[in-house]
């Protein structure tokens, strides 16, 4: 995953990436993705990521910068497993050290990777992992939240193993939209949520004015 793998950028220095993301019914994935280094020096802009051509229309990509790093802000929406994996390996060469792979038999959807962060001093490290999926987990070595929710904090220094696995269907589980604010997609929420208080001003306004027309 790039959260894993732009580790490959400042593997003795402070790094913080955070991932949250979303499998949908059919088999889609899609979130965010804050990769960034410690700042040291004022032009300094975090790591150079690269998107491939061909998800140019499904990836985005921004500056990001919070707390003394800088870096940039990914995001995706509704990827396949083998469009995430050409992601992946677009923005580091490291594929053999850092993994992270979804695969599908019949119902069950399976989630493997491991993470070598052994090079990583603990100071100024922060690498989280959030992914939530649209049916019941059967196991995992995450921790368990709400709403078929796993989450992850890789310690540096550390080889970690990722497991999981879901049972679902095409007929499962609720829009990618709905796993993407539940997994933490701050942006898209926070979008969302003023869009409806947008519309529910404008209904409530538009119904004075319907009632002022019969006063």
């Amino acid at each position: 995953m790039p959260l894993l793998l732009v580790l490959a950028f400042a593997l003795s220095g402070c790094v913080r990436v955070r991932a949250a993301m979303a499998v949908d019914a059919n088999d889609l994935i899609s979130g965010t993705l804050e990769i960034a280094t410690v700042q040291v020096k004022p032009e300094e802009i975090g790591p150079a990521l690269t998107i491939p051509a061909e998800l140019s229309s499904q990836v985005t990509m921004e500056p990001y910068k919070a707390e003394g790093y800088v870096g940039q802000t990914v995001r995706f929406t509704q990827l396949s497993f083998d469009q995430l994996r050409t992601l992946t390996e677009s923005i580091s060469s490291l594929t053999s050290r850092y993994r992270l792979n979804f695969r599908r038999s019949g119902d069950i959807v399976s989630l493997a990777g491991v993470a070598d962060l052994t090079q990583l001093r603990p100071d100024g490290t922060d690498v989280q992992l959030k992914i939530a999926f649209p049916g019941p987990i059967g196991r995992t070595n995450g921790i368990l939240e709400m709403d078929n929710n796993i989450s992850w904090k890789l310690s540096p220094g550390r080889i970690t193993d990722i497991s999981a696995t879901s049972q679902y269907n095409a007929e499962s589980g609720m829009s990618w939209t709905r796993w993407v604010l539940l997994v933490g997609a701050g942006a898209v929420g926070t979008a969302l949520i003023v869009l409806a208080l947008a519309l529910f001003t404008h209904r409530r306004s538009r119904r004075k004015e319907q009632m002022s027309e019969y006063v």
